[in-house]
């Protein structure tokens, strides 16, 4: 039992430990260009991914959530999914609709990980505008390619992103069309509530 027990306090200090290098490794720098906090998550992403095939660990895929989503600015994603309902809610309501979605969107970010393997990765020149950037991304893999691009701003002295468009379809859209439809057919709560059952089942 005790060796049992030690294993597994060692697995969970050897996470630990790993989240906070990379957590440090992609915003210990402030003066990082959007450009250079994108390529930094990715090469982290490479770096877990390395020699798995698709049976991932349990592990990894918590080390992947850290990583893939230490860049999300996941508060203003939420305003923007929600669109014109976000005024509508309490403070409450809006700290609560932002944990929520953002633990589905963590969820989700681990479920297809092949979209992270790819076989060449060319990165843009950022269009930075003051406090606001776009870095895009094309991604190939089987002579195929996938664009995306990463809609950044600076928060304090932090890029953060806010949006991504996957070829051409933005992320928040996505997800306000959705929510939207939602809402019109029932209400806020009836949506919110479908989302807390969904994040039960995972």
């Amino acid at each position: 039992m005790k060796k049992i027990i030690h294993t597994t306090l060692s697995t969970v200090m050897c996470f630990l430990v790993f989240s906070v290098i990379f957590s440090n490794q992609i915003f210990a720098d402030s003066e990082k260009s959007p450009v250079e906090i994108i390529k930094a998550r990715n090469q982290a992403v490479d770096v877990i991914l390395k020699g798995t095939d698709d049976n991932v660990s349990a592990e990894r895929k918590e080390q992947l959530k850290v990583v893939i989503n230490g860049i999300l600015d996941f508060r203003e994603l939420s305003r923007r999914a929600l669109g014109k309902h976000w005024k509508d809610r309490s403070d409450q309501e809006k700290s609560d609709f932002v944990d929520v979605f953002s633990r589905l969107i963590k969820n989700s970010s681990v479920k297809k990980l092949e979209v992270y393997k790819v076989d060449r990765l060319v990165y843009e020149k950022p269009e930075i505008n003051g406090k606001k950037a776009k870095v895009t991304t094309i991604a190939y893999k089987d002579r195929k390619q996938v664009e995306i691009v990463y809609k950044m701003h600076l928060v304090d002295t932090q890029w953060l992103v806010y949006d991504m468009d996957i070829d051409g379809v933005s992320t928040a859209r996505n997800y306000r069309d959705s929510f939207y439809k939602k809402i019109a057919k029932s209400s806020y709560k009836e949506m919110y509530d479908t989302l807390v059952r969904r994040l039960a089942e995972k």
